[in-house]
């Protein structure tokens, strides 16, 4: 009978299977504790370049809802500002109604038409200090400003306000106001009446780019859902599923070490055995 002693098949066998196998659980290790399937593109490269596109995409709608968020922002603060100067336009209009009686006394009317002026002054100071992030919103210099809503190229929404400045609004006759007569008076009503149409014009347009935008955050909020949900099935590890592989490969591993230390164990006895024989 031949005997080879400088050889141990049954231990090379059961190392080679602790190799393997001691891979394949420091493998699902790492998947456990990264939380990902594919940790590099040797896991899964069609994968990870799937998924990468899809981190791609809910990055770019992430961004996206952050910049329809911002213009929304300089909507609401343009139309609060409309709103306070519509407040103001009413007062007004008020004055100019009381104006527009005979019963007034000519110092009545000073001290209505005094009340205009610091209203007037009021509403320029409005119109050309609301602004947002250092840009001015209502004096006309905030026109077609754009805003990236979607995750590509071109996809874009426009914002823009016109100019609210008293020289702008009710035919530019908003300075000029003069209820110290009757006539005057009636010009007041009518040219506050048509800074209020203007105002209400404007309002109209921010509050449908407003509802835009909103409509582009929903969409764009179950674009990130979807895009999020597709890159976890493809890159995010089961638990469950994983676990089980952790826990088998481990059971496999110590059936291994054991087999191995068997095999050698029984090379060292053939070994004694031949030597003693």
């Amino acid at each position: 009978m031949t005997m080879k002693i400088n050889s141990n098949t049954s231990a090379l066998f059961s190392f080679n299977r602790l190799q393997e196998n001691y891979q394949a659980f420091t493998k699902s290790l790492e998947r456990l504790s990264s939380g990902r399937r594919i940790n590099q593109a040797a896991d899964d490269s069609s994968g990870m370049s799937i998924a990468n596109a899809l981190e791609s995409q809910k990055r770019g709608f992430g961004q996206a809802v952050r910049n329809a968020t911002d213009a929304i922002s300089i909507v609401q603060t343009a139309d609060g500002a409309l709103g306070e100067m519509s407040n103001i336009l009413q007062e007004m209009r008020v004055k100019a109604l009381q104006a527009s009686s005979d019963s007034q006394s000519v110092d009545s009317r000073r001290a209505l038409q005094a009340g205009i002026n610091r209203s007037v002054s009021t509403l320029n100071d409005i119109s050309r200090n609301t602004s947002y992030n250092g840009q001015i919103l209502l004096s006309g210099q905030f026109t077609d400003k754009n805003f990236q809503v979607g995750a590509t190229s071109g996809e874009t929404i426009s914002v823009s306000i016109g100019s609210v400045t008293p020289d702008q609004l009710g035919g530019g006759n908003l300075s000029e106001l003069n209820v110290t007569t009757f006539e005057g008076a009636q010009d007041a009503i009518t040219a506050i009446d048509e800074a209020l149409s203007q105002l209400n014009s404007e309002r109209s347009g921010l509050g449908s780019t407003q509802n835009q935008l909103r409509s582009s955050i929903s969409n764009l909020s179950n674009s990130f859902v979807n895009a999020a949900a597709a890159e976890s099935t493809i890159a995010d590890v089961d638990f469950a599923d994983e676990s089980a592989t952790f826990s088998n490969f481990r059971l496999l591993l110590k059936a291994n070490i054991f087999a191995l230390s068997q095999a050698n164990k029984v090379k060292e006895s053939s070994v004694m055995n031949l030597l003693q024989g």
